[in-house]
């Protein structure tokens, strides 16, 4: 079952935070398709926020100066993330992100990560973690002292462009591959995996010890290479035999909400079915065994309390019953006996979908 918790999970950083920190973002995510072939963000972009790949793919790219040609750098795809870094500096985008295919994303804006840091203390520490101590305090430090853009190509001069720079621009743009870098008779490489710095080679100096050498060479070259963009034995099987999408049953009598939850839950994976009475929901339970249902608490023909009462004579479904804070407590003592049960504290849209996926736990 689709659970927006596991998709926030795959982000590392996020991985910290407890059900409270994860509910907190999912109230501040931004819902967002793309057709394929659309452009999220240009190089020289604001970096005034993050992406959270749901669905589809999508491709990181550089231009060089001097051509119009591109160079891919990265290729994304479902609980993959992006511009996580402008996050936390703000430097504009040093890559441009292009869909390949009809795309969903989760958008979480600068000015809300900046209220979840602040509560949730935690999340900074653990992107420091993540993305190297000494890296971090590197790149935070050249951050700070210069305001030149990331390099734009694959390769270049350190003795113009600080190797810094290029190192914060492979953090940025979730880099797939190595960074080779050559001064005089001797040869260091930087090797990334979705833009995590993973291992610094040259010669027998440990990593730490190795980047320091590397970030005082001011004479030299360096070239950026990308592994070959490819699918793994897995990701292939996984492509070829795609899960079941989970079945939603609505009850509710309003036309209107019942559009409004099908359309938003249908963009995110379920099969959807919609009807307006007890009855017809009952029938709708018996014949699909769906995976959850969703349901008013006031109905044409019955109650939340009855409804429940009659699904569980022949099925022990999820159900999220739609109450808001002056009902819920009222529902939940009602049905204290029976499990699987789910109640809104709201009627929003985030409420909702939080309350489906707490249910799949």
């Amino acid at each position: 079952m689709f659970q927006i918790s596991e998709v926030l999970k795959k982000v590392p950083f996020f991985r910290s935070l407890g059900k409270d920190g994860i509910s907190f973002i999912v109230e501040r995510l931004k819902f967002k398709p793309f057709d394929a072939d659309e452009i999220i963000c240009k190089i020289g972009d604001p970096g005034d926020r993050m992406y959270i790949v749901i669905s589809g793919k999508v491709k990181v790219i550089v231009k060089t100066k001097d051509s119009a040609e591109e160079t891919i750098i990265a290729e994304l795809s479902g609980g993959d993330y992006f511009g996580e870094m402008a996050l936390l500096t703000g430097d504009p985008r040093s890559a441009s992100v292009i869909t390949t295919e009809p795309s969903e994303m989760f958008i979480l804006n600068k000015d809300d990560f900046d209220l979840v840091a602040e509560r949730f203390p935690s999340i900074t520490l653990s992107m420091g973690k993540i993305m190297s101590q000494r890296l971090r305090e590197t790149l935070q430090k050249a951050a700070k002292k210069t305001p030149d853009k990331v390099a734009t190509g694959v390769k270049g001069s350190l003795a113009e462009r600080n190797l810094v720079d290029i190192f914060k621009f492979c953090e940025s743009n979730s880099l797939n591959g190595k960074v080779i870098v050559q001064s005089s008779n001797q040869k260091g490489i930087v090797h990334y995996k979705k833009g995590v710095l993973q291992k610094v080679e040259l010669g027998e100096l440990k990593d730490d010890e190795a980047l320091d050498v590397l970030i005082s060479w001011k004479e030299g070259s360096f070239v950026v290479e990308p592994d070959p963009l490819r699918l793994d034995p897995q990701e292939q099987a996984a492509k070829a035999a795609p899960a079941e999408p989970i079945q939603l049953v609505i009850i509710n009598a309003s036309m209107v909400v019942q559009k409004m939850l099908q359309q938003t839950f249908e963009k995110i994976g379920y099969s959807v079915y919609a009807v307006e009475n007890k009855q017809k929901g009952l029938n709708l339970i018996k014949k699909l065994q769906p995976n959850v249902v969703v349901a008013d608490v006031k109905l044409p023909d019955s109650n939340g309390v009855d409804l429940v009462k009659s699904v569980r004579e022949f099925s022990n479904v999820p159900i999220v019953l739609l109450t808001e804070e002056r009902n819920r407590e009222e529902f939940r003592s009602k049905l204290s006996e029976f499990k699987d049960l789910g109640f809104t504290k709201t009627q929003e849209l985030s409420e909702i979908m939080l309350a489906v996926q707490q249910i799949g736990h």
